[in-house]
Order: C-alpha cells, then sequence, then structure tokens
C-alpha cells in the first residue's frame, strides 16, 4: 500500500515532464521509503530499475546486464558487459526519442563498495553522450553519511552533474492516518508518537491488536522487528556507537543543553560539537532556537537546543535502550505498565506540539491564519516558552499552545498565553490559536465565536 508522498511525486514527475535529460539523486534514511516511491514513479513509465546489492562487481555487472538488455530486448555477444562503461554505452545506443525513459540505480552505494570506480564512469558518460538523450537517470541511497560525504560532495566525480537532489523525511501526521484502521485522534496520535512516520515502521502495526501489543510485539521484545532497529541503523552509518549512544540518551533525558550533555556524558566539549553534527546530518538530532532568532545571528546564539528529531528515536532512548537487559530477560509487559504507560502522556504530550506545529504551518501556507507568517516555532527565553510563535513581515503575532490533556481547556489556559505574550512589545496585534486533545469549555468556545482574534482547533 503506497501512502503519502505527494510532494515527492510532483517533483519527480516535474522532472520527469522537462525538455532535457535529468539526472536526479535522492537520498534519505533506511526505511523511509525511497524504494517505494520510485516504483509508484515509474510504474507508467518506460523504465529500467535495478537495485543494488552487496555482492561482488562482476555479479552485480552481470544481473544489471541481463535486466538492461531484457528492457531493450536486443541481446549482446556474452551473458554480462565486461564493462560498466558498455552498460552506460547500451543504454545510449538504443534509447529511443518517443519518450523519456527512466534509469533507476536503487542502492547506489551498494554499486560503488563493489566498484569505487563507477561515479567516475558515470560522469564520464553523462558528459560525453548520455547528458543529450532522453533519459532520466536517478540513483538512490540510504546510507546517509556516503550520499552526502561522496556522492554530494566537491571531491566526487558526481558533483555538480545532478538537475535535481531530494531529500526524503519522514511522512507528517496527516499522512500516516491512513495505516490506522482507527478513527480517534487521539490513537492516532500515540502510534504516530512512538513509531514516527517512517513507513515501514507504520506498516508493522497491527489494527486488530490493542496499542499495548503492538508496542511490545514490535519493540519490546528480544527479536522484535524494531529491537534491534536503533543499533543496526547506527551501526551502518557511524563509528564509535557507544558514544552516539551516550549523547542521545542524555538528549532523551532533557539534557538539551551542549554543557548539559557534556555533564552527563562527559565528553570533551571541543569533541562533541562534531558528534552532534554527525547526528544532525543523520535526520536523529536537530538544533532548534527560538523562532523570533534571525538566521545571521543563531551561530553566536546560546539558546539554542538540542532535540531528538525522530519521535521512535526519543521513545528507544526514553523506554528501550535504558532497559535492555530486562526486556532480553522477558520482562515487556512489566516495562511497559510500569514505566512505558505512567510516562506516555508526557512523552505524547512532546509530539503533540510537533504535530500542532506542522498543521499549523500547513493552515499557514494555505492562507488559512490570521497572520501570513514568514516564520513559526517553538519560542523560549530564560523565563517562559511558548508552544508556538509566527511572525508576518509587517509585525503582526500569532501565538499558539497545545493541551495534551483529558480535560477540556477553559479561558484560563488562553489567559495564560496572553500573560506569555505580553513581552512582545512590538507587536502590530496579537491573535492566539489553541489546540486540545479533548477539546474546549462552552466559555471558552462563547468567547472565541466573538473574539477573531481567537482560533480553537480540535481536529488536526
Amino acid at each position: 500500500m503506497f501512502i503519502g508522498r505527494k510532494k515527492e511525486l510532483e517533483f519527480l514527475n516535474e522532472k520527469y515532464s522537462s525538455t532535457k535529460s535529468e539526472f536526479i539523486i535522492i537520498y534519505g534514511r533506511r526505511r523511509i521509503g525511497k524504494t517505494e516511491l520510485l516504483k509508484q514513479f515509474v510504474k507508467d513509465k518506460k523504465h529500467i530499475f535495478y537495485y543494488g546489492h552487496q555482492i561482488t562487481d562482476a555479479l552485480q555487472l552481470k544481473r544489471l546486464t541481463g535486466i538492461v538488455t531484457e528492457h531493450f530486448d536486443k541481446k549482446i555477444y556474452s551473458d554480462t558487459f565486461d564493462h560498466w562503461e558498455n552498460v552506460f554505452q547500451y543504454i545510449s545506443e538504443n534509447l529511443q526519442n518517443d519518450e523519456k525513459t527512466v534509469i533507476v540505480l536503487d542502492e547506489f552505494p551498494y554499486l560503488v563498495e563493489g566498484n569505487a570506480s563507477i561515479p567516475s564512469i558515470m560522469q564520464s558518460a553523462w558528459d560525453h553522450y548520455l547528458c543529450d538523450k532522453n533519459i532520466m537517470i536517478i540513483i538512490c541511497g540510504s546510507s546517509m553519511s556516503f550520499m552526502e560525504k561522496e556522492v554530494l560532495s566537491e571531491k566526487n566525480p558526481l558533483y555538480g552533474r545532478a538537475t535535481g537532489i531530494y531529500k526524503m523525511g519522514e511522512l507528517d501526521f496527516e499522512s500516516t492516518k491512513s495505516f490506522y484502521v482507527t478513527e480517534k485522534n487521539e490513537q492516532q496520535v500515540a502510534y504516530y508518537s512512538v513509531f514516527s512516520g517512517v513507513p515501514y515502521y507504520l506498516s508493522l502495526i497491527d489494527s486488530s491488536k490493542s496499542f499495548k501489543d503492538n508496542v511490545i510485539n514490535n519493540i519490546l521484545k528480544n527479536g522484535a522487528v524494531l529491537f534491534s532497529e536503533v543499533e543496526f541503523l547506527l551501526k551502518q552509518e557511524l563509528r564509535e556507537v557507544s558514544v552516539y549512544n551516550a549523547i542521545i540518551t542524555a538528549i532523551a533525558l532533557g539534557r538539551t543543553k551542549q554543557n548539559d550533555i557534556v555533564q552527563l556524558t562527559g565528553i570533551e566539549k571541543t569533541k562533541l560539537s562534531y558528534y552532534l553534527n554527525s547526528l544532525i546530518d543523520l535526520g536523529i538530532v536537530r538544533k532548534e532556537y527560538p523562532s523570533t532568532i534571525k538566521t545571521k545571528e543563531m551561530p553566536k546564539s546560546r539558546m539554542g537546543l538540542y532535540m531528538i528529531d525522530n519521535s521512535f528515536f526519543r521513545f528507544y532512548y526514553r523506554f528501550v535502550y535504558p532497559y535492555l537487559s530486562e526486556i532480553v530477560d522477558g520482562g515487556s509487559e512489566i516495562i511497559f505498565d510500569e514505566v512505558i504507560n505512567k510516562q506516555l502522556s508526557d512523552f505524547i504530550g512532546l509530539e503533540f506540539e510537533k504535530i500542532a506545529l506542522d498543521h499549523m504551518k500547513k493552515l499557514n501556507s494555505k492562507g488559512l491564519l490570521p497572520v501570513k507568517c514568514v516564520k513559526i516555532g517553538r519560542w523560549w527565553n530564560k523565563q517562559t516558552e511558548i508552544d508556538m510563535v509566527g511572525f508576518d513581515i509587517h509585525g503582526n503575532y500569532i501565538f499558539g499552545e497545545c493541551k495534551w490533556k483529558n480535560e477540556k481547556v477553559g479561558t484560563s489556559t488562553l489567559n495564560k498565553l496572553r500573560e506569555k505574550s505580553m513581552g512582545f512589545d512590538d507587536a502590530l496585534d496579537k491573535y492566539y490559536v489553541l489546540y486540545s486533545k479533548s477539546g474546549f469549555s462552552e466559555e471558552l468556545i462563547s468567547q472565541a465565536s466573538v473574539d477573531s482574534h481567537v482560533l480553537l482547533i480540535y481536529e488536526y
């Protein structure tokens, strides 16, 4: 079942519809849905699709030969090309001009692993004859470090050849709803908060079973599909995994400032920046600043906080990693009942803020907010914090608050938000938006109905 990825398909189809040759690079973490996206894209197009394997170069070349010659239905003298350059020459000579042909080389890093000269061969083929053909080449990879440090770096032969580069991230909350049979928003948020927006993780959810059973069966059991997922991903991308485990654990425990991470982990501050930047490149960690800070001020600002950028990772390092021994010994039920279940509401509450922020950004992009914000994000200073603060070029502000509670939000929450906004003396006009898990009190609904500066959101 293919879900979401509308923007990605629009990007690829736009490139496909161009009148020139295209060289596209697609990359993103494993399990994010790159292969399914590419299969969906090429299903109604003339294409060659090759998925790289961790095999010898000779066997890789033989497999690709079979796929390419079968596509063009034109045999060669032997059962395999003797050189990679011959593959591209054969493709070039047999291309038809009536319809653009898409060539997909998925898991490209595996090809280069067996033959480091492939990027140079492709660069020469593209420069000398492929760039003038009616062709769309797509190379795709899951190894983030390889794709960014090798394929996209200036030292790589393919640097500057790409006509399009797309880094795939996880699905947003709205796109993931199709994975759940349940129609309850609360349950959907809970699943999204644990399994994140990674399509493969979400596909493991069995809607006929309870939330508890899905978490235990897929995550909290030795041998479960996702029990070793984090460790596998880190080992695939990074060295010194134990160091990265310590850093991510510290952030998961709320140590979001660099000095706090240093104190908890014992890692030297001069080395910590390198490790943090590696985690940021992988999309595991993000550095966040108050929304009102200008981009040019960020490098010197001390207000930046490090946050785990994937809810599954946050769940793993908060509830799984600290209890690995207990889980291996068969304590999954106890860990869920005595640890996870008692802290789950607070855990989901933080993810709910992210969902609300994404929803607010979508409303803004559609022109449905009273303020046409040029920037929206979390905001904080030494005294207080606000879940969402957005502003336009004229000085109008919108302030947002999210409440993940089993009680309706009342006027007191709105009043507190107004108090927090008092510090924005330069605001030309102020608007307020409230998100709630359980709805709003009649008094607040009545007040919002006559006040155009207040927006209440229950469905998101």
